[in-house]
C-alpha cells in the first residue's frame, strides 16, 4: 500500500496532478476537461483550434456545467471527438514537459495505484491544494460524486478503478510504444487496461479523449 500520495496543480490551468509512485512523472487526476480546452481556445486565437472546431467538437460531445455533472452525463464533462495530433497538441501547449503517455506507462501507473484504496481522504487532499482553479474544485467533486452514485453497480475498491472512472467508459489517447509516433487508446473497461492496436488517426470517437502525464524533472 502506498503511504502517502503527493500532488500538485499544473502551472497553465491550475488542475490537479498526482505523483506516479516510483515513477518521474505526474498523471492528470481527470481526463483533458472541456473547461481546459476553452482555457487553451483563448490562448491559441489563429491557430486551427478556433470556434468552429470547438463546435464541431461539442455536436459529438455536448458540454455540461461543472454545477450539472452527473452520472449520466459524465462523459461530456471530458474533451474527446479528437484525433490524435489533436490530442500531442493539447500537450504540447502545456510545455516540453506534458505529453501523452505510452501504453507501458499507463499500465505502470494503474499498477501502482491499484495497491491504494479509494477514500475520501484522497478527494480531501486534492480539495485543500492551494492554487488549484475554482471551476477545477467544482470538477474534481463533481465527478466524485457521480462517481460515486455509480458504484451501487461497481466493485471499484482502489485508485487505479478511480482513475479510470470505473465503471469505464472513457478511452485515452497513449502512445503504442517508446518510439512515441503512433497511438493507441486505454481505458476502464472490463479489462481495466486496454490498449487499441489499430491506429485511430483517421476517425474520431465520442468516448476517445486524453490525460497528459507530467515529467517531473
Amino acid at each position: 500500500m502506498i503511504e502517502k500520495l503527493e500532488f500538485r496543480v499544473d502551472p497553465q490551468t491550475h488542475f490537479p496532478l498526482v505523483q506516479v509512485p516510483g515513477e518521474n512523472f505526474a498523471l492528470f487526476w481527470l481526463p483533458l476537461t472541456k473547461v481546459q480546452a476553452e482555457y487553451m481556445l483563448c490562448e491559441w486565437p489563429d491557430s486551427q483550434f478556433d470556434r468552429t472546431w470547438y463546435q464541431a467538437r461539442l455536436s459529438g460531445n455536448g458540454r455540461v456545467s461543472p454545477t450539472q455533472v452527473a452520472a449520466a452525463n459524465l462523459v461530456q464533462t471530458f474533451l474527446t471527438h479528437i484525433l490524435f495530433s489533436e490530442a500531442r497538441d493539447f500537450c504540447h501547449w502545456y510545455g516540453p514537459a506534458c505529453d501523452l503517455p505510452t501504453s507501458e506507462e499507463w499500465q505502470r501507473a494503474l499498477h501502482a495505484f491499484e495497491q491504494t484504496p479509494a477514500d475520501s481522504t484522497t478527494l480531501q487532499q486534492i480539495l485543500k491544494l492551494q492554487d488549484l482553479d475554482p471551476r477545477a474544485r467544482q470538477l474534481v467533486l463533481a465527478c466524485a460524486n457521480a462517481l460515486t452514485s455509480r458504484q451501487r453497480q461497481s466493485a471499484q475498491t482502489n485508485l487505479a478503478q478511480l482513475l479510470q472512472l470505473r465503471p469505464g467508459f472513457m478511452l485515452e489517447y497513449v502512445y503504442a510504444d517508446a518510439t512515441r509516433n503512433s497511438c493507441g487508446a486505454c481505458g476502464g473497461y472490463q479489462s481495466g487496461f486496454q490498449p487499441l492496436r489499430k491506429p485511430l488517426e483517421g476517425g474520431r470517437m465520442i468516448n476517445l479523449g486524453l490525460r497528459p502525464i507530467w515529467r517531473l524533472p
